[in-house]
């Protein structure tokens, strides 16, 4: 039987999924479309919006790929569905404004939108009477239909990913340009905040979970340079430092020390070992 708040995964091939989140806004007046407008706009959604990105956790069994994600993606999608007309709409309006707030609230706003559709896929999933079996059929042979409901969570996680990745970019960018009013300001440095926190500690293992690339690349540095001579041997020393992989490749994928300090080292889950023995 599967429990609302976790949802088993076993993880088959990574899914390629796109989703166009602003098609449908209809046009409006101008009030509101300005920065001051659009941050207030997206304020007032914040209130409605869930208060962390789904999944709050991701538990792996080391050896095994196989994941659950711990979240009420039903209450998720129930809370994104109360604004959701209006996400669209400020997708719209930012959208077609110039500047970059207008970019970074655009970028939020799809965001949302994006996780909107994700825990619509893992609500599916919770509201299904079976607990994953793989390939499994009845006394006839007929498939039981499971591994559908499996790829449907593969999905989610897919578009959960997608979503966070421009929430981290618009509210980081929100934080930097710091033009909203103290509260309005507090409250998106909050989620700046919070989104970084799901890149370091949750989006690693999502995507362990779906068997996606790691995010993050350990680089050897420093190699046979003992820190301890005559007790450390030179060909056992080396120190690993930890980079995003999409910086590294954007500079070549060769980790030398200039590409190094420019895209600098970061802090995740899994860095320099997966976590619980994973590999």
């Amino acid at each position: 039987m599967l429990h609302r708040r976790t949802l088993g995964v076993a993880v088959a091939a990574a899914l390629a999924v796109a989703v166009v989140a602003g098609g449908g806004a209809g046009a409006q007046d101008a009030v509101g479309d300005d920065p001051s407008g659009l941050l207030q706009r997206l304020d007032d959604l914040e209130v409605v919006l869930p208060a962390a990105v789904p999944p709050e956790g991701v538990d792996l069994t080391a050896g095994q790929t196989w994941g659950e994600l711990i979240t009420d993606a039903t209450e998720a999608r129930a809370m994104i569905d109360a604004v959701e007309p209006d996400l669209r709409e400020l997708f719209a309006d930012a959208d077609d404004a110039a500047g970059d707030v207008a970019d970074a609230v655009a970028l939020v706003a799809r965001g949302w939108l994006d996780v909107w559709t994700g825990v619509a896929s893992l609500s599916a999933a919770e509201d299904h009477d079976v607990a994953f079996p793989v390939a499994t059929t009845d006394a006839e042979g007929t498939a039981t239909g499971a591994d559908e409901v499996r790829t449907e969570v593969e999905v989610g996680v897919e578009l959960l990913l997608e979503g966070h990745a421009r929430l981290l970019e618009g509210y980081t960018l929100l934080r930097s340009l710091d033009e909203a009013g103290a509260p309005v300001q507090a409250r998106l440095n909050e989620r700046a905040e919070a989104a970084e926190t799901y890149d370091e500690e949750i989006r690693p293992r999502l995507r362990w979970m779906v068997s996606s690339p790691t995010v993050t690349v350990a680089v050897p540095t420093d190699r046979f340079e003992t820190p301890e001579p005559g007790v450390v041997s030179r060909a056992s020393s080396l120190e690993i430092l930890c980079v995003d992989r999409e910086a590294l490749e954007a500079e070549g994928g060769v980790a030398t020390e200039e590409v190094l300090a420019r895209i600098g080292v970061v802090e995740r889950v899994g860095c320099p070992q997966p976590p619980d023995g994973l590999g």
